[in-house]
């Protein structure tokens, strides 16, 4: 007989509550929906149901309780027998587990393998296919650009063949603004720049000045950045082809990049002076020089240069700045100043003849004038200009 009290864990003299109460715990414990599947849990379930339904009711637990006997023996069976339902329990629930874990190499398994197998096959063609639609449109689509690019450089070369040079470079730079990854642009108009850079060295090499400016003015637009060579050239047509502001200006441009220049310095001074007879200007760059050699000079030989500085080390610039600097001045009619700059000229080139005879001619206007007939002498010993003129004139 089944023993009502130990299927539902309640002691003989438990009361109506205490039953209540174990048989919502067992029921809810083995109950089918919580134990799918386990034919064990679901004779348990019934097991439960049945106890409550005898001992819920006081009737027939009296007759329940009568009939049991309490036999002590009878109590240690039951006790046994659940023990045994729990322990198979277990162990068929690991069994299950063990079960589930296993992979199994069966039919089932390798069709499987086999479909996942076709479905990458599948699927990389599709990618493939795919891949390979997207390049082959994406090659007709840059072999159209090419070819319609080529077509523009043809324009740009047709304009450029019929003189067009500006028109030409302009064309090309927005192409080049427009498709900034186009090699095909830039290789055009670095070529285009090419040409003409040839053509105006053909001109300058053959003192052909007026064929040389356009295509040096050319460059001069669309170099970037302009080279120091172009203005050079440019300056030298423009001169030799008389128009001195325009040459001034390539000149200025290039002394704004080499401040050290003073060459160039001096050239545009001269220009200033003897070309376009503005002698204030002339005299902004001379000192401009000659601050520059008092620079140099100081930071060779010191502050005290002027008494420990050999003059034959100092290159002809120096005294060619000094004399400019001297005409300019008489040109302005500073005298003192005049004489001396032709103190420093005769100094750096006591061999020059020239910076005497500039000096005769500011003395002469300065109303205490000494050693002027001794200047005019050694003008005239060294071939200066009008030198026996001066001597004529100052040494009576």
């Amino acid at each position: 007989m089944a023993d009502y009290y130990s299927i539902l864990g309640v002691p003989t003299t438990a009361d109506s509550t205490r039953i209540r109460m174990a048989y919502k715990q067992r029921a809810l414990e083995y109950h089918p929906d919580r134990n799918p599947g386990n034919p064990e849990a679901e004779e348990i379930f019934k097991a439960v149901n049945e106890a409550y339904q005898v001992l819920s009711d006081p009737l027939k637990k009296a007759r329940y309780d009568a009939r049991l006997g309490y036999q002590t023996d009878y109590h240690a069976e039951t006790e046994a027998y659940w023990r045994e339902v729990q322990r198979q329990q277990q162990y068929r629930r690991w069994r299950a587990s063990q079960e589930a874990s296993r992979y199994r190499f069966d039919k089932h398994y390798f069709r499987i393998q086999g479909l996942a197998f076709l479905t990458f096959l599948v699927i990389a063609g599709l990618c493939f296919g795919l891949i390979h639609t997207v390049y082959y449109f994406q090659a007709l689509q840059r072999e159209k650009e090419a070819a319609e690019n080529r077509l523009k450089v043809n324009e740009v070369l047709t304009m450029f063949n019929e003189g067009q040079y500006d028109q030409a470079l302009l064309r090309v730079n927005r192409l080049r603004d427009e498709h900034p990854l186009e090699f095909l642009f830039y290789a055009t108009h670095d070529s285009l720049l090419f040409v003409i850079r040839n053509r105006a060295e053909e001109s300058f090499r053959a003192s052909d000045y007026s064929r040389s400016l356009p295509f040096l003015e050319v460059l001069k637009r669309h170099e970037k950045p302009q080279r120091l060579e172009t203005l050079r050239k440019l300056a030298v047509c423009e001169y030799q082809l008389g128009d001195f502001e325009k040459a001034l200006v390539a000149m200025k441009q290039i002394f704004n990049q080499q401040p050290w220049n003073l060459e160039l310095l001096y050239q545009i001074g001269i220009i200033h002076l003897v070309n376009l007879n503005d002698p204030v200007q002339a005299e902004i760059y001379f000192t401009l020089g000659k601050r520059i050699f008092k620079e140099n000079m100081t930071r060779i030989y010191g502050e005290a240069f002027e008494v420990v500085m050999i003059p034959a080390d100092a290159p002809d610039i120096y005294y060619d700045l000094f004399e400019g600097r001297a005409r300019a001045n008489l040109a302005l009619k500073k005298y003192a100043e005049a004489v001396t700059d032709c103190n420093w000229a005769t100094f750096l080139r006591p061999q020059n003849g020239e910076g005497y005879r500039l000096r005769v001619m500011a003395k002469s206007n300065l109303p205490d004038a000494y050693n002027i007939c001794r200047d005019a002498r050694k003008a005239a010993d060294l071939g200066a200009d009008d030198a026996d003129q001066l001597v004529k004139t100052f040494c009576r």
